[in-house]
């Protein structure tokens, strides 16, 4: 890791400003002080979005002034923020010298807390995770989630303390409804919570700026940033799991809509006479799509008798067949794990075709707990999503699955507080 000016850097890790008398800080919500000075901001993202770059590229980028320009980004690599290296192309004149960010300048931790687990990571600018833990959830109450948050906390700042690196942040990804300006947990059903003030307590122990947000979200703003929805402005994250949501990006925003409930995709009814949901209503896509329903259905299928090499997979006990035993069937290619998956990408592809009538994205991108079973589950989704979808068998409807992998509520968590450095505020 790169050691940097403590005295530019320190400034940024403890009110997120610096020393430098063009840039001008203002408090937000949370006491989250950020640094406001637009210019900045904006060479910050063209430097990020760009790299490597050039002045003459940022000037042509934002419109700034070359000596705005000039002005502050000595300033960045003061700071330890931006660095040079190499030169650029230029058929006239002197060649540019490129701009880059120093990736290891700065640090976030990543948490994301879901209805089993949480899992926290260490990440640089680049998104690029240099430590991770996961525990198991074993006490939902609101002080054993907080307990269990503060030993993932605890260890992430412990490992950046010994390898000597800078933490500037904390960004939380959970379940539920999230109201993102108080940094409250309203409701997380999977633990009966509600009201839950999470940010509150975490940056009041750890005295760093928190930013928290619903796990789809999280998910779509990691995707949009890093992974396989990188400059796609329009874009659909669907999260499945133990429960089943999706974040919403449109016009390159978050949509969460007035209530914090957007993007409740397992809320679709994809079966009118289907199951009972855990909301209360029957056919829901999370009823019939979640890994602890498939599960279930499996585990009565076997014992009404279906034929399956499944039986040897749990010695004969149906009730011991878990995700992991029906993904093993699925790759030795069992027709009931095999048919199970497609029926769940079946569910899916309609409340796709669904949501995409109404949002119109350009990519719907799929992950979460279920990943390692998205190779059974996708090409039925795609191909239902393009049959029922209006005018889907005119354009390209791209079905795939997330590029973060099984990090990528993690590193959306991580995306929460790196935003607040890179993006200028409206």
């Amino acid at each position: 890791m790169v050691q940097v000016s403590r005295a530019g850097l320190g400034d940024l890790i403890e009110n997120w400003g610096v020393t430098n008398p063009e840039v001008i800080t203002l408090q937000v919500s949370n006491g989250f002080s950020t640094v406001k000075e637009i210019n900045r901001r904006l060479i910050l993202e063209s430097i990020r979005v760009n790299s490597p770059t050039s002045r003459a590229d940022i000037a042509r980028e934002t419109g700034l002034h070359p000596s705005t320009i000039t002005r502050i980004v000595a300033s960045l690599i003061e700071e330890g923020l931006v660095r040079e290296e190499g030169v650029g192309e230029n058929d006239l004149g002197r060649k540019p010298i490129l701009l880059s960010l120093v990736p290891e300048a700065i640090h976030v931790i990543g948490v994301a807390i879901e209805s089993t687990f949480i899992s926290g990571v260490l990440a640089n600018l680049d998104a690029e995770i240099v430590a991770k833990i996961e525990v198991a959830l074993e006490d939902t109450s609101v002080d054993g989630v907080r307990g269990q948050l503060i030993e993932v906390v605890d260890y992430l700042l412990a490992w950046a303390k010994r390898h000597q690196v800078s933490v500037i942040g904390i960004g939380i990804a959970m379940h539920g409804i999230i109201d993102t300006s108080s940094g409250t947990s309203v409701f997380a059903p999977a633990y009966g919570w509600h009201d839950v003030p999470m940010a509150h307590f975490v940056n009041n122990r750890y005295k760093l700026p928190v930013r928290i947000d619903n796990n789809a979200n999280a998910m779509a703003l990691g995707e949009y940033w890093f992974g396989n929805g990188k400059g796609v402005d329009n874009l659909l994250v669907i999260k499945m799991g133990q429960a089943v949501g999706s974040g919403i990006v449109l016009d390159g925003k978050i949509f969460r809509g007035p209530d914090y409930l957007a993007g409740e995709i397992g809320h679709l009814t994809v079966m009118f006479d289907g199951p009972l949901c855990r909301c209360g209503n029957f056919g829901c896509l999370e009823a019939v799509t979640s890994i602890e329903s498939v599960v279930r259905k499996a585990r009565l299928q076997l014992k009404r008798g279906s034929s399956s090499a499944l039986l040897d997979l749990v010695h004969g006990e149906p009730d011991l067949l878990s995700f992991q035993e029906l993904c093993e069937g699925a790759k030795s290619g069992d027709r009931l794990a095999l048919e199970l998956w497609e029926e769940v990408g079946s569910h899916l592809g309609l409340a796709i075709a669904n949501t995409v009538n109404i949002l119109n994205p350009t990519k719907i991108l799929v992950g979460g707990d279920i990943y390692p079973a998205l190779d059974y589950i996708l090409p039925r989704a795609q191909e239902i999503a393009k049959l029922k979808a209006f005018g889907a068998s005119d354009r390209n409807l791209t079905v795939e699955r997330v590029g973060l992998g099984a990090d990528a509520v993690s590193i959306g968590a991580v995306t929460l507080i790196l935003r607040e450095i890179f993006q200028p505020l409206n």
